[in-house]
């Protein structure tokens, strides 16, 4: 199955009449004498789940296990009586659904799981009417809007007001066969432990351009790569039966746009180091020599900025500009300048964005890293009482356009857990 592409609607109710039961989360508004979806989340799996079910007098959240056929028939467009409401469908599903098969502690929509899955998701109408803004009261909490139950009830953020979603369905299949749960990287040796419910005839590859290393996997455990020169920087670790993958990860462990990966562990933060100056700096990565003054303070943020308004990046202080890892200053008390760039972030950037400050030790020499999550909406460098929005071109970065600026906000992010 590739990565991503479209599925058959037709081939997902198929796959939901297959099944005794689903878990599912809806969220459906008052429409006359029925209930009208507006979004959906199914998943396919046998996870015990507990019930919530919000009422309102215009809109009512379900969480329930229901019968894989009854979503089947929903999915198509059929109306159905679920928990004493009737619900329907806004007009009949589009013909096919987008498809992204995910690795093991992959983010996407804000969710990561340790185990790998596939998603499809299925877009609601560009014309559907937007919601109004009435207070919500009624048996479950309180809210000031649709909005904000909608997002207490998927991401238990009852504060969050970007939680409009543009699609109609999202469903879930977990896929625990095999996956990658740690991976541990030292100076001279990779350890894989790996975890699953269907292994049998399993493979765990090593690969890099030079070459490739496979252990046959008999059973759930750790498994060894000696790195005698290291690991190289575009190395590959998958678990794989015959030509399928069943989970991968890639080097270095991803750090631009959201969360570290947390299921792989660095023994010394050094090699890491490396291999992420390995490319040089780019849309990514930027180097800096100290912790700016002046105008080039002003840089820094502009780039910090467009890192969180795109996928992410990473600022290095204590390299310079020819990847040369130099360190902080002499004498430099680190605390006191991991306090003074939080300080500059906080102080000029709106809204704050995701980042993670980490200090690498390397060869005697200290760096830090301010590691910038990828928010999927636009963050502003305040100059005064002007907001400036900045993106990242190859190595530069430079003022957004208006196009980039307004699809930026289209884009607010959603948070959504299962």
């Amino acid at each position: 199955m590739p990565n991503s592409g479209q599925t058959d609607t037709a081939a997902l109710v198929a796959m939901l009449n297959e099944r005794a039961a689903v878990n599912v989360r809806l969220a459906l508004v008052a429409d006359a004498q029925q209930w009208q979806l507006h979004h959906g989340q199914v998943i396919v799996d046998d996870t015990p789940l507990t019930e919530r079910v919000w009422r309102y007098s215009t809109a009512s959240f379900l969480e329930l296990c229901l019968p894989g056929p009854m979503v089947a028939a929903l999915l198509r467009g059929d109306e159905q009586d679920i928990h004493g409401l009737h619900v329907v469908t806004p007009g009949p599903p589009p013909s096919s659904a987008f498809t992204s098969r995910l690795r093991g502690q992959q983010e996407w929509d804000r969710v990561t799981t340790p185990w790998p899955r596939t998603e499809w998701t299925i877009n609601r109408d560009v014309n559907t009417p937007q919601l109004g803004h009435d207070l919500l009261v009624g048996d479950g909490p309180s809210f000031l809007n649709f909005d904000q139950a909608l997002s207490a009830f998927l991401h238990q953020r009852p504060h969050d007001s970007n939680a409009s979603r543009s699609d109609l369905w999202r469903i879930v299949r977990p896929q625990r066969a095999g996956w990658l749960s740690q991976i541990t990287i030292g100076s001279d040796l990779l350890t894989a432990v790996v975890d699953g419910e269907a292994l049998d005839g399993a493979v765990l590859e090593l690969s890099w351009a030079a070459g490739n290393e496979r252990q046959s996997v008999d059973g759930a455990g750790a498994y060894r790569f000696a790195l005698p020169h290291g690991l190289a920087h575009d190395s590959l670790l998958m678990l794989r039966r015959e030509d399928q993958w069943l989970d991968w990860r890639s080097f270095p462990a991803p750090t631009y746009g959201r969360a570290r990966d947390a299921s792989v562990v660095w023994e010394q933060p050094g090699p890491e180091l490396e291999l992420l100056l390995a490319n040089g700096e780019g849309k990514h990565l930027e180097c800096k020599r100290e912790v700016p003054e002046g105008d080039s303070r002003k840089k820094m943020l502009k780039t910090i900025a467009a890192f969180a308004s795109q996928d992410g990046g990473t600022v290095l202080i204590g390299v310079r500009d020819d990847l040369q890892i130099v360190g902080m200053l002499e004498g430099a008390n680190v605390d006191r300048q991991v306090l003074q760039v939080v300080g500059m972030i906080r102080d000029n950037l709106e809204p704050v964005p995701s980042y993670e400050p980490r200090v690498i030790e390397h060869g005697g020499k200290t760096v830090l890293a301010i590691e910038v999550s990828g928010g999927g909406q636009m963050y502003a460098y305040r100059d005064g009482q002007r907001a400036e929005f900045y993106v990242r071109v190859g190595p530069n970065t430079v003022p957004a356009r208006h196009h980039e600026i307004a699809a930026g906000f289209r884009q607010a992010p959603t948070v959504t857990t299962f």
